[in-house]
């Protein structure tokens, strides 16, 4: 009996999370709405509340957990940054996790495709969406077809910019890199780029041409 009871702490202590000030907290939302963090796993808190979601297994075997912590609520502290309105949130240059700051609360999402919802005063969400992400540029242009381009945000060289355009119509993508070697073109098909029309992409109306300058 001592032995059960000894083996439930154990798996208490790994399924409940640490302490709100021990934390290293990643980010927080204006307000102190909510705290996020990586340490070992994702996790994301609200304060008013004190319920949490979290990311299992980031690195594979990816789940969804919750629960509520007193010691999450009420809670006020600092974070390495406020992720503010608009904003987004990468865990690395790889962006693993990737989390949106919206007036209505925070959106995380796992590379492989899971998804959690976290409101600013009440609510949540998880759900499965397309593995990936859409694509994430520096607007220059649209044409009337349909078809945007920019200058990848998520290229890991930056001495070696990649011109990203896309059609939302059927997410057709296509790439084409400026390097030391010499230019390099890629394409192919990414279901989070149909129907994918952000704004801030000026129109580039036909018969006239856009010149890219590179320092």
């Amino acid at each position: 009996m001592r032995r059960l009871a000894i083996l439930a702490v154990a798996v208490l202590v790994q399924v409940m999370p640490a302490s709100a000030s021990t934390e290293q907290w990643v980010f927080k939302t204006p307000g102190n709405a909510t705290y996020c963090t990586m340490s070992g796993a994702f996790l994301c808190m609200r304060p008013s509340d004190g319920f949490w979601l979290r990311f299992t297994g980031v690195f594979g075997d990816t789940d969804v957990r919750k629960g509520y912590s007193n010691d999450f609520r009420g809670f006020r502290g600092s974070a390495q940054r406020v992720l503010r309105v608009g904003e987004v949130f990468y865990t690395s240059d790889a962006a693993v996790i990737t989390c949106w700051s919206r007036r209505a609360g925070v959106t995380c999402k796992h590379y492989e495709g899971l998804s959690f919802w976290l409101g600013r005063q009440r609510g949540y969400r998880i759900f499965w969406d397309s593995p990936g992400f859409p694509p994430n540029v520096h607007p220059l242009f649209r044409t009337a077809h349909g078809i945007r381009c920019g200058v990848d945000r998520d290229n890991l060289g930056p001495a070696a910019p990649i011109l990203k355009c896309w059609r939302s119509a059927d997410g057709l993508v296509l790439g084409v890199a400026h390097a030391d070697e010499g230019r390099r073109g890629g394409h192919g098909r990414r279901e989070q780029a149909i129907g994918f029309t952000p704004g801030g992409f000026r129109l580039l109306a036909n018969g006239r041409t856009f010149c890219l300058a590179l320092s």
